[in-house]
């Protein structure tokens, strides 16, 4: 890691108090976070959390076109091409426990999700107290297009989403406009995209009671969210309760409605990792049950490391992000031969370790 690729520093803020500002600079990576940025993170966050004289946090990205594209699934890649059976085990635990620290973290929180955010980077911005969105910002869980599964507790913050909706996002890898977020409860205010360093400076600046106040100095009406057109089809083809039934209805109703979107979902459906899919799936039934970050995490923590010793995620990223063919050869194949033994057996965690 170049040290510049995450950049802490504490600006002066009201009276006696500072700010701590947590920059992601690795634009070239669209800020993919390394196992160092993490360590970063979580290690600044502890200290920020023990000093009285820090009021808040602000995480941002030093360039507009993404806040955090997510993890570094290539060098997760290498290391599993390296140790099949647990070569990321430290990179993701390392993710993972960032997220922890974001989420214990006792003081306001604000992310300033400028441009992409995607997986890991949805992850940490969804822990955070205070998420701004723009009108440029673009919100994704794609994982399943690599043989993983959407993680960095996304069995809570789309489990809060209509099931429907959060099986098209987590299934699908669907992208969100700023407006879909503030629908969906994944934001908790727009504002324009060349008004985000004006907010930044505002909010060092700024007194902790103040930052709603400021926020909101800046808020915009994000306007019409971008699913609205397509959510009577969301909810037909993702009311089902099995993936082979969702690929039906949305055969079905391309079909015999000729509806463009249907086939769109139905091509993503049947193109997409099948266990991944099938594993998200069940994640989302369970979220009901899921307590809080800590048991998200270790619960992504574990089915990680299950789904890193299958062949499809090194399989996957080599299709998308390596040779950049966008063939992968998924096994099994199809959603079909994905049985229900396989998915409990990658929910059968024991003997694995916990996260912490």
């Amino acid at each position: 890691m170049r040290q510049s690729d995450i950049i802490c520093s504490c600006e002066t803020g009201s009276g006696s108090q500072r700010v701590g500002v947590i920059t992601l600079a690795r634009p070239k990576a669209l800020n993919a976070l390394s196992i160092e940025m993490v360590t970063v993170l979580h290690d600044q966050l502890a200290a920020w959390d023990q000093d009285d004289t820090v009021s808040h946090v602000i995480l941002k990205s030093s360039a507009p076109r993404a806040f955090c594209a997510g993890g570094d699934v290539r060098l997760a890649r290498t290391l599993m091409t390296e140790d099949p059976v647990d070569g990321a085990l430290d990179y993701f635990r390392s993710e993972y426990l960032a997220d922890v620290a974001v989420a214990h973290f006792s003081k306001p929180m604000i992310a300033l999700c400028d441009g992409i955010v995607m997986g890991g980077g949805a992850g940490i911005a969804q822990n955070c107290s205070h998420i701004i969105v723009t009108d440029t910002t673009r919100f994704a869980m794609p994982e399943t297009a690599i043989g993983l599964f959407p993680d960095a507790t996304a069995s809570l913050f789309l489990g809060r989403c209509p099931r429907p909706v959060a099986l098209w996002i987590g299934n699908t890898g669907a992208m969100l406009d700023g407006a879909d977020c503030m629908m969906l409860g994944l934001a908790h205010a727009a504002v324009k995209s060349a008004d985000i360093d004006t907010l930044s400076d505002a909010l060092v600046t700024c007194s902790a009671d103040m930052i709603d106040s400021v926020i909101a100095d800046f808020q915009i009406d994000p306007g019409v969210p971008g699913l609205t057109a397509n959510r009577a089809a969301i909810d037909y083809i993702f009311g089902a309760e099995k993936a082979e039934d969702m690929v039906m209805r949305a055969a079905d109703m391309a079909r015999i409605k000729g509806d463009a979107f249907a086939d769109s979902i139905h091509s993503l459906l049947t193109t997409r990792c099948p266990t991944s899919i099938k594993v998200f799936t069940h994640l989302l039934n369970l979220s009901d049950t899921i307590a809080d970050a800590d048991a998200a995490l270790d619960l992504d923590f574990k089915l990680a490391l299950k789904m890193m010793r299958r062949p499809d995620f090194v399989e996957g990223v080599r299709a998308v992000l390596v040779d950049k063919d966008n063939a992968p050869s998924w096994s099994p194949a199809t959603l079909a031969e994905v049985s229900d033994d396989m998915i409990a057996d990658i929910f059968n965690h024991e003997g694995l370790p916990s996260l912490r």
